[in-house]
């Protein structure tokens, strides 16, 4: 059945009117459908287990097209989420003209210092938050935080008649007085209760977690929904109050349960006095209540802020990449003076036909080393296109080789010489290329992984340790272009809150979330999050049955390369001047990419270069491997050349089984006995023994020997 046909219903079924409203908003061109992209991908493949889809729909500026002018009126316009949301789409939101804002009975709040503003506790207010058990003052028993709020407005009002506002959970008679009345859960424009100069609020009013994590796909963060969605309505309960009326000279008090709260009013009402509710044991902040501000409202300081960040960011893909000023993508940039040091002076009409210099050296994928102790790069592996370098990772996977002799790779370009104290940190990094990741072990598995980016290439295999029952695993995930370390930091944020958002938690966290809701641990390495990173490079498991290599953009169209353009424009952490702790939700991903179904001239010379190091690494193994071998050789001809009188029998035949174990083998270790008898005591002796040393090597088969 199509979706037209459910949208319209023609026979009014029940079961099609339940998905009615989403079904038109999914046909409507003014609407914008977002889903959970895991529950999308669990959902179309027909899973039965975990199979809630949660949608978010976005009504577009396009509503309005046709209009002349549209006019919006709200109380706190700039704190709304209509406000906030349409500007997040590049809509113009202007201040109305004096012809409507004459008749406005006020615009700004007057007469603050009449008001005083309590506040019951610092944390932020909700359900679970209020129903919390604590210890009551008086008796040292537990009861609900709500109840002790409860008491302690009693406490402070007396007798003393006030309106308040709560949950729909909460009874008519919640505060036990005659003198409170309660206000609708709606009050907005009401005016019956100016004569109440006292107003409580113990409302929460939190949207969902997934509310929270919807928005932040669109920069806004917890505390700005917090402000949409909680503080305006607390503001309208508190303006039924006489306050509402400015010729009204009598002294009010507000009670909201949450500092932060306390402080948003008093930013409303300049002069108000905020004060600590008395009997809740809160310590009050020094200082002058409410905050200076420095901008028009927090959202447009945080808004400033995050365009000054995302700028910078843009400037160093280009500058990293060699593409010109005019490609970057700068959402808001202003006039030419205000560019400052990315303006460009050049004429490149008579100078050059392009604004930035190339950047060749963006063009390579990483840096190889033989091993972890090197400091010296092995080799730069250069970067034609995404399906060469991924070919060549999987040729490297076939090799079946010991960890420590598979070589190791970075994501990042290093210059040993651009740094005096080090060769590879991060103060030797030019430039980072791609997303690598090392899983030691835990409760998530690649194909889970993958489903958290529907739309990114995401390449994995096994380690050398991997098992069937323990695997262990690498992830790849090309990225559009080359970028800084600050960028690959902000990918690295975003992927772990994506992972957090989806219940998987690093084992640090999972340490401090202990006694609270069950999570599980994703098992990434942490200390990979880094720039300068080593990962060892593909090979087979040493358990032949733990080797996989997954391609999931092999044969999925929608997979594309991660692009990091886009992830720093949708960013889902929480951009602030203050930075606070990042929220839990789903992920907006990069752009799919598709990529070429074949390999041209310069997708063979990237898996040359991987093969040249595949080479290299096994030249440098079997250089190793030829030292380590010499070594013992010495040794064990040390040894003979030491032996006491009386043990030449004995000490020369453990000469033959030391040769053989180093690796010679029997005919090489004939010729070194021959050249030791030499140095004996006896050397007719040990020449005719070395026939019977040869036999007895022989029949013990290679059990010890280097490569057994």
């Amino acid at each position: 059945m199509s979706l037209t046909r459910i949208a319209r219903n023609k026979h009014g079924d029940d079961v099609l009117k339940l998905f009615g409203p989403l079904v038109n908003r999914v046909c409507s061109e003014h609407w914008e459908v977002h889903a959970g992209q895991a529950q999308f991908e669990r959902l179309i493949r027909g899973e039965q287990e975990d199979c809630l889809l949660n949608t978010y729909s976005l009504l577009k500026p396009s509503i309005f097209d046709g209009f002349k002018k549209v006019l919006v009126a709200s109380a706190c316009m700039q704190e709304t989420m209509f406000y906030r949301l349409f500007l997040a789409q590049g809509v113009d939101l202007r201040p109305a003209g004096d012809s409507l804002t004459s008749s406005l009975r006020y615009a700004e709040h007057a007469h603050g210092e009449r008001i005083t503003i309590n506040y019951a506790c610092d944390e932020a207010w909700s359900k679970r938050f209020r129903d919390m058990l604590v210890e009551d003052e008086g008796s040292g028993h537990p009861i609900k935080l709500l109840d002790r709020v409860k008491r302690s407005v009693v406490g402070l009002l007396g007798t003393e008649p006030f309106i308040w506002m709560g949950n729909k959970d909460l009874d008519d008679g919640f505060f036990g007085t005659g003198t409170a009345q309660r206000l609708p859960n709606t009050p907005h424009g009401l005016n019956t209760y100016q004569g109440f100069h006292n107003v409580v609020v113990v409302s929460a009013l939190n949207p969902p977690p997934q509310h929270f994590h919807f928005m932040e796909g669109y920069s806004i963060d917890g505390d700005e929904v917090r402000t949409a969605h909680y503080r305006t309505a607390v503001y309208q309960a508190v303006m039924r109050c006489s306050i509402r009326n400015p010729q009204d000279m009598t002294a009010k008090r507000v009670v909201v349960m949450d500092r932060d709260t306390a402080e948003w009013l008093a930013d409303l009402f300049p002069g108000a006095t905020v004060e600590a509710l008395p009997g809740m044991g809160v310590v009050p902040r020094k200082g002058k209540a409410g905050r200076r501000r420095k901008h028009e409202s927090d959202a447009e300081k945080t808004s400033v802020y995050r365009k000054n960040k995302k700028q910078a960011w843009f400037a160093e893909l280009d500058r990293l990449n060699g593409t010109s000023f005019a490609m970057g993508r700068y959402p808001c940039l202003g006039s030419a003076s205000e560019i400052g040091e990315f303006r460009c002076d050049d004429n490149s009409l008579y100078i050059r036909d392009y604004v930035t210099a190339s950047a060749p050296q963006s063009s390579t994928s990483g840096t190889a080393f033989a091993t972890i102790y090197d400091a010296q790069p092995l080799d730069y592996i250069d970067h034609q296109d995404d399906d060469s370098f991924i070919a060549g990772l999987r040729d490297l996977h076939g090799r079946q080789v010991a960890k420590e002799d598979a070589g190791l790779i970075s994501p990042a370009h290093f210059d040993p010489e651009k740094a005096a104290e080090t060769s590879r940190g991060l103060d030797n990094i030019l430039h980072v290329r791609g997303i690598w990741l090392d899983n030691d072990g835990g409760d998530l598995t690649p194909d889970a992984f993958a489903d958290l980016f529907p739309f990114l290439r995401v390449v994995v295999w096994n380690t050398a340790s991997s098992t069937p029952q323990k695997p262990r695993w690498r992830a790849f995930i090309p990225t559009s272009c080359a970028m800084s370390i600050e960028v690959h930091r902000l990918i690295m944020q975003q992927v772990e809150q994506v992972l957090e958002k989806a219940g998987y938690w690093g084992k640090r966290k999972l340490e401090k979330r202990k006694g609270t809701r069950p999570a599980r641990c994703h098992g990434f390495d942490e200390s990979k999050f880094n720039a300068a990173s080593l990962f060892y490079l593909p090979c087979q498991a040493k358990d032949p049955e733990g080797s996989f290599f997954t391609d999931y953009g092999e044969r999925d169209p929608r997979r594309g390369t991660l692009d990091l353009h886009q992830w720093i424009e949708r960013c889902i952490l929480s951009l602030r001047p203050e930075p606070e702790p990042a929220s839990i939700g789903p992920v907006t991903v990069g752009t799919p990419i598709l990529l070429p179904a074949t390999q041209d001239a310069a997708s063979d010379q990237t898996i040359s270069k991987l093969q040249a190091i595949r080479q290299k690494l096994a030249a440098a193994h079997a250089q190793s491997q030829a030292g380590r071998q010499e070594e013992k050789i010495a040794r064990a001809v040390d040894a003979w050349r030491s032996t006491p009188s009386g043990m030449g029998h004995h000490n020369f035949f453990l000469l033959g089984a030391a040769l053989h174990r180093a690796g010679l083998e029997l005919h090489e270790v004939r010729a070194k006995l021959h050249q030791a008898a030499m140095f004996a005591n006896s050397p007719g002796k040990r020449l005719r023994e070395i026939n019977g040393i040869i036999k007895k090597l022989g029949r013990s088969g290679t059990f010890g020997r280097r490569g057994a």
